[in-house]
């Protein structure tokens, strides 16, 4: 997992719904409702299963404003696979969804020149979200889901230890963490073909539990147990579909509550000083448009553009987490019978430009973001 959507919250959760821009909370029409609007799943009728992977081909580099020196992370192909499966009987629908929403990797090579402040930063979540829905008449639908989230962050950086005569040492921080969520939604059919939908996934507390080590010769080296505490954040989504006969558009306003990740403390159980780390993310706006054409009854193709906007001042920008606001594109077709369909969407992610002269982190320079993301899915439906 890399830098490919806010922060560390990643919306890519579907090769279809990737393609319309994630403007899908009132239109997605396969499993992967269960993430998007649970509420919609009893309009889907019978048994489905949708699997899916997200490939992520990112680039990132720094460059120093002292020396002009460009510093390039390592670039790596990620994978981020899912899961949704459902199943609709009358008016109530059932679903089990596994995802990662959110997760980051940001990895630089040895020797680079903010080596001190990190080489690795990582966190990964796994979510495992049953879900109910209910559909109370032809109007409005109701969806709810408890997610059971499990979590694992690792931290590195090089120990300055030049006034010991001693080479670098290596700092690792690793930690696990569980925690339970909910998720909501609402669903209105609405005259004219127009549908409304509000969905909210809950923020989620994680307190990490693990170990702090210092590789370095004796005595200096150690390795001690350690904890910290973060919050996953809130995420409300409102969206607005309107079908044709072939033809649907929609828009959604995604807001999510980044104000959750206002700091983070590093405690030992060797008698250490707490080591303390301010983030002041704020809460943020995206803006999502996309639109779906039915050709025939085995094609179907779509394209979509997000505006993300990035949570984090540029006083706490740093080099574990180089994330700036993106304009995103992305295009996709489905191929397939009533039973079988294939997904594949390409995304284009364009990160703005940051500077990092205000930081607090001391390291003055450029940060610039790239990425190519290729989603595959496959729904059965029967």
């Amino acid at each position: 997992m890399h830098l490919y959507a806010a922060a560390f919250f990643l919306y890519n959760q579907d090769a279809k719904a990737n393609g319309m821009g994630m403007a899908v909370s009132a239109s997605i029409d396969n499993a992967s409702a269960i993430f998007y609007n649970p509420s919609l799943l009893p309009y889907q009728k019978g048994f489905a299963v949708a699997l899916g992977d997200t490939i992520i081909m990112p680039n990132t580099y720094f460059r120093d404003s002292l020396t002009g020196e460009r510093f390039n992370a390592k670039s790596k192909t990620h994978h981020l696979p899912t899961m949704f499966i459902k199943y609709t009987r009358g008016d109530f629908s059932y679903g089990l969804g596994i995802f990662s929403p959110f997760g980051l990797s940001t990895e630089w090579r040895k020797g680079w020149t903010g080596r001190y402040i990190s080489t690795l930063a990582e966190i990964k979540t796994t979510f495992i979200n049953p879900v109910i829905a209910y559909r109370l008449n032809d109007f409005i639908s109701l969806g709810f889901g408890i997610s059971y989230v499990k979590s694992s962050v690792t931290m590195k950086s090089a120990a300055n230890l030049s006034l010991l005569g001693l080479p670098d040492g290596l700092t690792k921080l690793t930690g696990d963490a569980d925690g339970f969520g909910y998720n909501a939604a609402i669903t209105f059919k609405l005259p004219k073909d127009y549908t409304v939908a509000f969905t909210y996934r809950s923020a989620v507390d994680m307190p990490y539990d693990g170990r702090a080590r210092l590789y370095a010769p004796a005595p200096i080296g150690f390795s001690t147990r350690a904890s910290t505490r973060m919050t996953l954040p809130s995420i409300f989504v409102f969206g607005i579909a309107k079908h044709y006969k072939k033809l649907t558009i929609e828009g959604d306003l995604l807001y999510t509550g980044w104000s959750s990740f206002d700091y983070y403390k590093i405690k030992f159980k060797n008698g250490m000083a707490q080591q303390f780390y301010r983030k002041d993310w704020f809460n943020t706006p995206s803006v999502a448009l996309g639109a779906n054409y039915r050709f025939n009854e085995p094609l179907e193709v779509r394209a979509g553009y997000m505006y993300d906007k990035s949570p984090i001042p540029k006083r706490t920008v740093g080099p574990d987490l180089p994330d700036s606001t993106r304009h995103i594109l992305m295009g996709g077709i489905t191929y397939g019978t009533d039973h079988v369909k294939i997904d594949m969407t390409y995304q284009a992610t364009f990160f703005k430009k940051i500077n990092s002269s205000r930081s607090i982190t001391g390291l003055k320079g450029t940060y610039s973001n790239f990425a190519h993301v290729i989603l595959i899915g496959m729904n059965y439906m029967y």
